[in-house]
């Protein structure tokens, strides 16, 4: 039986390592194919591309390299034809990965079950992917226990799994005087919100020097980060371990909206959570965008649990009275990890193992 796994982008990496690890102990007769990160090909996985290929982020900057895309979309395509594979499981990248099983369908026709892990945000914007998915699929596992019946009402089946985040065990650690800046996790991304948290982390040094600044980031992002913070006495962590630890003994952190701030939410580490995009994409987003926040915890909550500053919001001004204020108000802190402990107990189906799951339903 051969399975190919296709994803693009970190967070998609870390739940393709945690299927290929339930593939192996569950069916260990596959053989596995595909696209990952440094996760993955951890696990021996040969990716037949590098995922960094994929570093970009918005809508304009995805128009500006289109050509670049659409000829990554046609070498996986091929690939993909050649192993002619069993079972096709694409994670997360919504945008990339419809577009490239509809130049696979001859292949679902024939024999090939198309998998989806990781529902679109129909919920926040662009509804109609609902029905796009549903066309193109035939199975999909949701992170959220509110997401399939976007997708159950166009007959696709979807099954909520959880997220593999809240199922790996991990010991709370006591926190310590320190503050974790993670910029996020595509280059311009990290670009524009590092000429804002740079001037903060500038203001907190001279004001806290008692606290730690790290800066947490992907291997191939140090560089980008080191020619930012110049002549900043910060020390950049890179090692995925590290990185959860430092996360897990901080005693606030300063996230890029995205799947870390569940990772923060895990570690019941209070959190302030940023975005900035360009001038074109903001304006978008805000015309399309229906929901209210950005973070999913506050999303789910249906209020403000974690403090956000999105957009024109995210201001030096705003982000450090912020970070003042949680760490002179202990109450504050603790409302925040309250409300993480309510939220992390929801984020299963029946304590079970997600990828465990997907696997037993291949």
């Amino acid at each position: 039986m051969k399975v190919v796994i296709i994803t693009t982008e970190p967070s998609g990496d870390y739940l393709g390592y945690h299927l290929i690890k339930s593939l192996k102990k569950l069916k260990p007769k596959y053989k596995i194919y595909g696209v990952g990160g440094e996760l993955m090909k951890s696990t021996g996985f040969k990716s037949w591309i590098n995922m960094h290929n994929f570093n970009t982020i918005g809508i304009i900057e995805v128009l500006i390299r289109i050509i670049k895309f659409i000829k990554l979309l046609n070498f996986i395509c091929n690939k993909i034809k050649k192993v002619n594979p069993e079972i096709l499981i694409t994670i997360d990248s919504p945008s990339f990965s419809y577009r490239l099983v509809e130049k696979l369908q001859m292949l679902r026709k024939k024999r090939t079950k198309f998998i989806h892990y990781v529902a679109p945000t129909v919920w926040a914007w662009k509804s109609y992917r609902s029905k796009i998915f549903a066309r193109l699929y035939d199975e999909m596992y949701t992170l959220f226990d509110f997401e399939p019946k976007y997708f159950t009402k166009y007959n696709l089946k979807t099954k909520f799994v959880g997220h593999q985040i809240f199922f790996e065990k991990s010991k709370l650690l006591k926190k310590q005087k320190i503050l974790c800046f993670l910029p996020g996790s595509r280059e311009v991304e990290i670009i524009n919100n590092l000429k804002i948290l740079k001037n903060i982390i500038k203001k907190i040094k001279i004001n806290y020097p008692e606290f730690k600044i790290y800066i947490l980031t992907f291997l191939n992002h140090k560089n980008i980060i080191l020619n930012s913070v110049k002549n900043l006495d910060i020390s950049i962590v890179t090692n995925f371990s590290n990185k959860q630890y430092i996360m897990k003994r901080s005693f606030l952190a300063i996230a890029a909206s995205g799947s870390v701030t569940l990772e923060l939410s895990k570690y019941r580490t209070p959190t302030i959570v940023v975005y900035k995009t360009n001038f074109l994409t903001q304006l978008i987003l805000k015309k399309f965008v229906k929901v209210k926040y950005a973070s999913i915890i506050n999303i789910v909550n249906k209020r403000e649990v974690i403090p956000e500053f999105i957009f024109q919001d995210f201001t030096e001004k705003n982000v450090y009275s912020e970070i003042k204020n949680i760490i002179k108000n202990n109450f504050i802190r603790k409302k925040q990890i309250t409300a993480m402990n309510k939220f992390c107990k929801k984020m299963l189906s029946n304590n079970q193992n997600p990828s465990d799951l997907i696997v037993k339903n291949l």
